[in-house]
Parts: C-alpha cells; sequence; structure tokens
C-alpha cells in the first residue's frame, strides 16, 4: 500500500464523534487529475469524522448558500476544502467557478482537517507545504487516469462546466494522450523527487484499493487518530468502490486498474509506456504495455 519515494456518499456515512478542539496543523493530500484524489479526500473525511475532529473552511462559508445555483455539482464539490498553489498566490476554490485568495494562512489552516491540491509543485510550495502537519501524494497508474478523465469530460458536470471537443473517451485519448501523460509526469515526478525534503508520504491508489482494511488504519495511524475497529470498518464501508460509485456515479465510474487495455490501442499503449515508464518505475510500478 506505502510506496516509498523512490471518487461518494453523504456527510453522515461515517458516524461523527462529538466534536473536539484541534490542535494539530492540517493534512495536505496531493494528486494528478483522476489519480484517486477522490477516494484519498473521502477516506480521509471519514476517517476524521469518526474521529471527532473534522473541520472544514469551505463548509462554513457563506459560499453554501449558492450550492444549489450550480447545476451538475456534485454536493461534495462544495464540502471539499481545495488549495490552488502557484508562484504568484495560494487560493482556496470550489473547482474553478469560485477562486479566491487566502490572506491569512494561518488563519485558514486553523479551520481545516485536509486540504486537497491538485496543484503543480512550485517554488511556493516549499512555503506552503511545511505549514501542514501530514502531506500525502497519492500516485495511480496514470494510462487509467487519462481513461477516466477520458470519460469524465462526457459527464454532464464536465460538458457543463468544462466542455471538450471530444465527443467520445476513444477520441478524447487520441488528442490528449500525449499532453496529459506528460503533465503527469511533471505532476508525479516533481513529488516524488521532493518527498524526502518535504516529508511526502507516497500512497499507491491501486494498493490502497486492494488492501482497503489495510490502508484506512494505515492513514489512522499516520494521522494519530485513535479509532477502533468498529470506527475502521464503517470507514471501510464508506469509501468502499461499490458505494462511492452509486452515490457520485459522475465522479466514480469504476475505480479499478488495467481498464486502459480496453480502450487504448496497442500502439497508443506502447506510445504510453514510452512517455510514463520511468516515473512509474520511480513510482513504485512495474508498468507493462
Amino acid at each position: 500500500m506505502l510506496v516509498q519515494a523512490q471518487g461518494s456518499g453523504s456527510r453522515a456515512d461515517v458516524p461523527a464523534r462529538e466534536p473536539t478542539v484541534v490542535t494539530a496543523a492540517p493534512v495536505l493530500h496531493v494528486s494528478y487529475v483522476k489519480s484517486g484524489s477522490y477516494f484519498l479526500w473521502k477516506l480521509l473525511d471519514s476517517l476524521f469524522r469518526a474521529h471527532g475532529t473534522k473541520q472544514s473552511f469551505v463548509q462554513q462559508h457563506p459560499i453554501q448558500q449558492l450550492r444549489e445555483q450550480w447545476p451538475e455539482f456534485s454536493i461534495e464539490q462544495f464540502d471539499i476544502d481545495q488549495m490552488l498553489i502557484q508562484d504568484d498566490g495560494v487560493h482556496w476554490q470550489v473547482e474553478v467557478q469560485h477562486i479566491e485568495a487566502i490572506r491569512d494562512l494561518s488563519a485558514y489552516l486553523r479551520q481545516c482537517s485536509h486540504v486537497w491540491s491538485h496543484s503543480f509543485l512550485c517554488e511556493r510550495s516549499w512555503e506552503v507545504y511545511p505549514r501542514f502537519g501530514r502531506r500525502g501524494y497519492i500516485v495511480r497508474d496514470p494510462r487509467d487516469a487519462l481513461v477516466s478523465m477520458a470519460h469524465f469530460v462526457q459527464t454532464p458536470f464536465m460538458r457543463r462546466y468544462h466542455p471538450h471537443p471530444a465527443t467520445s473517451s476513444e477520441e478524447y485519448v487520441a488528442m490528449e494522450l500525449c499532453a496529459f501523460l506528460e503533465d503527469w509526469c511533471r505532476h508525479a515526478g516533481d513529488h516524488l523527487r521532493a518527498s524526502r525534503a518535504l516529508e511526502i508520504e507516497i500512497l499507491q491508489y491501486e494498493s490502497m484499493v486492494a488492501d482497503l482494511d489495510g490502508a484506512v488504519r494505515h492513514l489512522a495511524n499516520w494521522l494519530a487518530l485513535d479509532l477502533d475497529d468498529a470506527a475502521i470498518a464503517q470507514v471501510c464501508d464508506t469509501v468502499s468502490l461499490g458505494k462511492m460509485k452509486r452515490n457520485n456515479p459522475q465522479h466514480v465510474r469504476r475505480g479499478g486498474s488495467g481498464g486502459f487495455r480496453e480502450v487504448l490501442s496497442r500502439a497508443q499503449r506502447e506510445r504510453a509506456l514510452a512517455i510514463v515508464g520511468p516515473t512509474m518505475a520511480a513510482a513504485g510500478y512495474e508498468p507493462e504495455v
């Protein structure tokens, strides 16, 4: 499940303990798009709720009054504390429909138990990442991430807010294969290379899904959250792929691994492996065509 660097239900899925005062710095979890980021967010969210230490800036923000005005948004997009980290500043966001500068980072972090980011590593990251108590990066086979995105762009949400000219998953792959995978190499590669210096926990999506109980227990221990077996079992149920697919089908389609072989041609698979092979190996994979 853990590699040393070398998608939902309602918010009531996990019964929450009585809220307690949080003194620890929040957790930052980072990923490239469609790489298990929603799965990891839901897992962390469920762990903090079970422990009674869930906190959220965005869930307490007046922007909640607007959540019904954005059709096709899943309800949880308004529940995610998402951060955009760039050299010109740090922002909180709800997708790209609302992006707002964080003027007081300390005050913002005090209101969060965990924060999600898709941002590429940049100079400012080296200032922001150490402000978090824990930092995790979830990595997924980028060829499966590509296929996941190819299907995602056809959903009502993406067609409304992020329209793409591709009319099928196959067409998206043909148009975006190189750009998507090259960006993955930069995103994942930079985080892997910085993982020791920035103390980033590297998590392999496929291993976590294969041993969900072990993944949940590992993260609970990593976060120093004292949870009994019943709480662990409830978290596992909440983040099971079957339940997440039923509750949020736009964001969780299959959630498995190796599906790229059903969409990519042999030539595309060979081209993809030539691009991502070295970075995948650095992330602990043994990639094959």
